[in-house]
């Protein structure tokens, strides 16, 4: 291990500020849906975020690069891994909730309710979809229920601007908390929020688009991420959970998504998901051309077009990032020729 790692390692490990994990070689596949990858020189999962941002400042210091690591739902690590120092936001699951002054409210399959409140949701980057979504039926608010069984984290969807059935989470995001990279500092216990740079997000800006956020040209690591909703029980207060039937409601309508995605095969086999963008101008979806052209079912190592969905490439067992990478290229290559169509990628190769 090079010795600047090393030195890095024990650094870290010592310092009084530091809560988490520091992993050497530690491998990656195992972190990422595609299952895909070689090992990270240094793997660091600090546990709150004062450790997060004295760690990426130690990591400047040492001139050392630093790749930051969510869900791992959309990437294929490569399979030598990633040099320098990976850092996880897993740990960053801090959830809160403000609501705003009650409204009358009509939900057509839901008469019970007769009023509604603006509510705020935020939480931490580190959580996954699946959990802020459990928290939001626990307290009854309603707005995120298109995203259930969308795999990875918060930070991961806001980065991506993740788009299901029609709806981009763009949409509901008012704000965005994050660490600049490029002015980082050190900071104690007392100082952390003033080191955050805070991003509002205004309806009807240019920098979200279809899988388009501002985060994508800038060297940050989001921490927070707040979300408008809709609070359908007025009673909740710190300790108080929604009333059953409220929590009900919202959970039906994440079972629809959910056995929607499972009869299109998203959880059948190991992928990053969507492996091309849509592009309105083509006439049709993706997996819509790819399955055209015939290539559902193509093999390439163990990685493979899956046979019931032309937009995934699935990991069969034995797959490798290479396998992945040429099987890409090769679909785009065969819909080029048939279709004049040049796809676009979605996953992110690293």
């Amino acid at each position: 291990m090079d010795e600047s790692i090393e030195k890095l390692a024990q650094d870290i490990e010592a310092a009084d500020w530091f809560e988490g994990k520091v992993l050497k070689n530690e491998v990656l596949g195992p972190r990422t849906s595609m299952k895909v990858g070689g090992p990270a020189d240094l793997f660091i999962e600090p546990a709150t975020l004062l450790a997060l941002v004295n760690t990426v400042c130690l990591c400047k210091d040492a001139k050392l690069p630093v790749f930051v690591l969510g869900g791992g739902s959309n990437l294929v690590v490569n399979d030598r891994g990633i040099r320098g120092v990976t850092i996880s936001t897993s740990n960053l699951k801090n959830f809160y909730i403000k609501p705003g002054k009650a409204m009358e409210c009509t939900i057509e399959d839901f008469e019970q309710v007769k009023e509604s409140c603006p509510m705020t949701v935020s939480c931490g980057s580190g959580m996954t979809m699946e959990d802020l979504l459990k928290n939001c039926s626990l307290y009854g608010i309603t707005g995120l229920e298109k995203f259930a069984g969308l795999p990875g984290t918060v930070g991961g969807a806001a980065y991506m601007n993740a788009r299901c059935y029609e709806e981009n989470i763009g949409d509901a995001i008012t704000s965005v908390k994050y660490l600049d990279l490029n002015e980082v500092s050190k900071c104690d216990k007392f100082n952390v929020s003033s080191i955050l740079k805070t991003y509002t997000h205004y309806s009807g800006t240019e920098d979200w688009d279809y899988k388009k956020s501002p985060f994508q040209n800038m060297k940050c690591i989001i921490v927070e991420v707040s979300f408008l909703c809709k609070g359908l029980d007025l009673y909740i207060n710190e300790g108080c959970t929604a009333n059953p039937a409220i929590q009900d409601y919202i959970n039906k309508k994440y079972e629809y998504y959910i056995e929607d995605r499972k009869s299109k095969g998203h959880f059948k086999a190991a992928s990053a998901g969507s492996v091309f963008k849509n592009n309105h101008s083509f006439g049709k979806p993706s997996g819509k051309i790819i399955d055209e052209v015939g290539l559902k079912g193509k093999s390439i190592g163990g990685a493979q077009v899956a046979p019931w969905h032309g937009n995934f490439i699935i990991n069969n067992g034995e797959a490798k990032a290479e396998d992945i990478r040429k099987l890409v290229d090769f679909v785009k290559e065969k819909v080029f020729e048939n279709t004049g169509f040049n796809l676009e990628e979605e996953i992110i190769f690293v």
